[in-house]
């Protein structure tokens, strides 16, 4: 693995077509969402369940059953590039031709190139292959050819989204003219290229509650905590980092309680993340910290995104990689890489947390996040999800996720943030929320109050019930001592927590601190004869 290769853009051979659409994209105040006609459905014809998923997601999008498309493929999560064009590409791109769902023309260089598009997304259903394996360079091209643009291995996924581009150069990337723009697929003058994304995991089941969750979200809206784990290792790895606090001002001004963790290693195993809305963290390559706690699950429609060279490397495994891992503790959608892809040519977490803030779809928001095309990249998820459709609080449905809503009220009820402050107090002693008091408190930390901080989360965890909930107000305390350089105090706290807290599996994010904070003595060697 090879992160630190500079950020930049390779373009290949020609295509200019795509540098210069992209710079002609218009912006919209607000997106125009994407209508089911234009919207295709592709799945495993060998596979009864892939159908029966495909069904299923059309008629609760009501995509009409013209617009579904079964290919025979392998059920295999690798395969070669013949394979991808003769089972999938061309089978596609006939069907495109044949049903006029977009017309073809020809450069000067015979590089045929879609146009009148009335097709934007493509959603793959389990059962598809997932990504291209490497093929070897020409031996006559081989010394010549550059290392970069020797790695033609892709996720099918990111190849289709160029599919009716003949002849295109498969080594290397190509720019896409979405990104970071705001501009609704369904209005996208940037007829070439479709978008696509999959719904997927390592169950039938977990695909169908996919779905079901988006549509209930998108009625209910999402309400919960924000989770985020910086990498904090510096250099060539601060951009990251520099993504994830970008995420950390954007969700505390959308009045989400945030939490985020600035230590080195990623959250502690079972750490007790509660009411987990959305996650962003990295690194470490396979699922860890308090995704191993069987008792763990994401709100309904949660939106969680590991980054990780190999985060989507396969989605039947939940206990590898990130991706599949993520779904199984009860995402709706998240991101992710088959193969390697640097650092610079990942998914830009924050732009895609902006995107989908501001309304616009779980694709778009992947496609205006990722610079490059014909690379490795997934979106997994109803593609159509727009997880933030629904924001407007209403007083007479307060009951159900309570205090979440109540710090969102107040936010849009008292605008000046002194008297946001006082209100929010006076609400949560008045309704015995220990969830207010740990957002306001979190928050006036990350302001750099560090004692008002602390009296906002002993107060929260005086509040809190449930045992974990408490335990993580100390771990918030020890975070802070850490900060402070306060080494002896925060382990006095967890070692007083490990008592009081040993009965439940969340005691295990205390003994993890432990061992960082506190490493137990060398065992005694005998001497050598």
């Amino acid at each position: 693995m090879d992160w630190p290769l500079p950020f930049r853009i390779m373009n290949r051979r020609r295509l200019f077509l795509l540098t210069s659409l992209s710079l002609c994209l218009p912006i919209f105040s607000k997106p125009t969402p994407l209508v089911p006609n234009q919207v295709v459905v592709v799945y495993n014809s060998t596979l009864p369940e892939s159908k029966a998923l495909a069904e299923f997601y059309a008629l609760n999008r009501l995509i009409p059953t013209s617009n579904l498309i079964g290919l025979e493929v392998p059920e295999k999560t690798t395969i070669d590039r013949l394979t991808y064009e003769k089972a999938i590409r061309q089978p596609l791109v006939k069907k495109f031709m044949e049903n006029q769902w977009w017309e073809l023309s020809k450069d000067q260089n015979g590089t045929s190139v879609p146009f009148k598009t009335k097709i934007r997304c493509i959603v793959l259903i389990k059962g598809i292959p997932l990504r291209i394996s490497r093929e070897a360079v020409p031996k006559d091209e081989e010394s010549s050819t550059r290392q970069f643009k020797k790695q033609n291995e892709a996720s099918i996924d990111s190849e289709l989204s160029l599919m009716g581009v003949s002849n295109h150069p498969i080594g290397g990337v190509i720019p896409n003219p979405c990104y970071n723009k705001e501009i609704s697929a369904a209005t996208n003058p940037a007829e070439f290229m479709v978008m696509v994304g999959r719904i997927d995991a390592n169950t039938y089941d977990h695909c169908n509650r996919m779905i079901l969750d988006a549509l209930d979200v998108e009625k209910e809206g999402l309400w919960g905590m924000t989770y985020l784990d910086l990498w904090t290792r510096g250099g060539s790895y601060k951009l990251g980092d520099d993504w994830i606090e970008n995420i950390t001002k954007a969700s505390i001004n959308s009045a989400t309680p945030t939490i985020v963790d600035r230590m080195k290693n990623t959250f502690v195993t079972n750490y007790p993340m509660r009411d987990a809305a959305v996650y962003f963290g990295w690194y470490t390559q396979h699922r860890n910290g308090p995704f191993l706690n069987d008792q763990m699950q994401f709100k309904k429609g949660a939106i969680a995104a590991h980054l990780h060279s190999f985060s989507g490397a396969q989605l039947l495994n939940p206990a590898k990689n990130w991706s599949v891992g993520l779904i199984d503790r009860g995402a709706a959608a998240t991101l992710g890489n088959v193969w390697e892809p640097y650092l610079g040519f990942t998914h830009r977490f924050d732009i895609f947390y902006d995107r989908l803030l501001k309304n616009y779809s779980l694709v778009e928001a992947a496609y205006m996040s990722i610079n490059v095309l014909s690379w490795q990249n997934i979106v997994i998820g109803d593609p159509l999800y727009r997880p933030f459709k629904t924001t407007t609080v209403r007083t007479n449905a307060m009951v159900k996720d309570r205090d979440y809503k109540l710090i969102r009220y107040a936010q849009s009820r008292f605008p000046d943030p002194e008297i946001r402050l006082a209100e929010l107090l006076k609400a949560a002693e008045r309704t015995k929320s220990g969830t207010v008091y740990e957002m306001v408190a979190f928050h006036t930390l990350e302001g750099g109050n560090n004692e008002q901080a602390a009296k906002g989360f002993r107060r929260a965890k005086e509040l809190f019930t449930d045992s974990a909930d408490k335990l993580r107000q100390d771990l918030h305390l020890v975070e802070l001592e850490r900060r402070r350089d306060k080494i002896p105090d925060a382990i006095k706290i967890l070692k007083q927590a490990k008592k009081v807290y040993k009965d439940i599996p969340e005691v295990k994010a205390v003994e993890g601190l432990l061992t960082i904070l506190d490493p137990p003595s060398p065992p005694l060697t005998k001497p050598k004869n």
